[in-house]
């Protein structure tokens, strides 16, 4: 066999490499990533839904699970995020996640992508924010998709999963506290649909079961409680649906919800002015 032929059937090898990979072969990538800064640690589960950790500088862990539940118009009830493209690190406080999902019996129409980045602000405070995108890039026909994107959270403050009380002080925060420790977890505003608070496990299996889900700003409660955030847009070909969720942890604070000054918005929310002038007044 010449050395030509020989490097085509190389090269059709790779290709075929790579186009299992870009198709879903998901299979070969890390399904677990830990993100790491000044003491914190963050990690999560990829292919248990996100089942993770938020370690404070002690070892305390403070979440359970975050993760990620689509739904389109194409859809009979919601879908969490599977098909694995690519993760990438950006360094010990970043991981970047591609995912390309269906939207009904479309393949691949849906191109997802998570930018995580930790950052731990001192020993007594630390925040994830997750800068999330999804953009239609597949249709035979030109038709429009609109998308619905679930963003849920379970908190287990000082590592207990009972004693949480949980409440929303604005429509894009949902409040936990447990003693001096308070999370926050914040919302970007455009094209949000609203939230809901929930007793562990309701909320996730809603998201989970064969029926359409939509939130209701349910109120919130004390307990093992969860919460789950909704963004809604229509999409044309090549269009996106953008935003964002960041989780505050906050250690020996007094009880009420954490109103972090000017410049701490500018680095958890640059973009998202309109919530943090909001926060701002509150204040």
């Amino acid at each position: 066999m010449s050395g030509g032929l020989l490097k085509n059937l190389w090269r059709i090898v790779l290709l075929g490499a790579l186009a299992s990979v870009l198709l879903g072969g998901s299979q070969a990538l890390a399904t677990t990533f830990t993100l790491t800064h000044n003491g914190w640690t963050y990690s999560e589960n990829i292919s248990q839904q996100g089942l993770g950790d938020f370690k404070d500088t002690n070892g305390t862990d403070h979440m359970y699970q975050n993760w990620w539940w689509y739904r389109t118009n194409l859809d009979s009830a919601e879908k969490p995020l599977t098909k694995l493209v690519t993760i990438t690190s950006g360094g010990a406080n970043n991981v970047q996640l591609v995912f390309r999902e269906d939207a009904g019996n479309l393949p691949n129409a849906l191109l997802i992508r998570l930018d995580y980045t930790l950052n731990g602000v001192n020993a007594n405070s630390a925040y994830v924010n997750v800068a999330w995108s999804i953009q239609h890039i597949y249709s035979p026909l030109p038709q429009p998709i609109t998308v619905d994107f679930f963003a849920y959270s379970d908190f287990d403050l000082n590592d207990t999963p009972g004693g949480d009380t949980a409440f929303p002080p604005l429509p894009v925060d949902v409040h936990y506290e447990e003693g001096n420790t308070l999370v926050d977890v914040i919302a970007s505003e455009f094209d949000l649909v609203g939230y809901d608070i929930d007793f562990y496990a309701n909320l996730r299996d809603l998201l989970n079961d064969s029926a359409v889900y939509n939130v209701s700003n349910s109120a919130g409660g004390t307990g093992d409680m969860t919460n789950v955030f909704q963004w809604r847009k229509t999409l044309t070909l090549g269009e996106t649906l953008s935003g964002s969720l960041t989780k505050v942890v906050t250690l020996s604070a007094p009880p009420g919800p954490v109103i972090p000054e000017p410049g701490t918005w500018a680095l958890m929310l640059s973009g998202l002015a309109p919530v943090a002038l909001r926060l701002r007044k509150k204040a």
